[in-house]
């Protein structure tokens, strides 16, 4: 749920989803002069999957 709520963001070039123990773990690549983490985060809220962030 939560790679197909951040595919169709503009600016988002590619979505790696994984699993950790039962938990869906997404690895984003995505352009900054485009997206924000913020908005990518809202996208994962109004999707109903959003649970926290992990920045490198």
């Amino acid at each position: 749920m939560g790679k197909t709520a951040l595919e169709g963001l503009n600016g988002v070039k590619k979505v790696t989803r994984g699993f950790r123990g039962f938990r869906e773990i997404n690895t984003v690549t995505y352009d900054p002069g485009v997206i924000h983490p913020e908005q990518m985060v809202a996208a994962l809220q109004e999707a109903g999957t959003y649970i926290g962030t992990v920045e490198p």
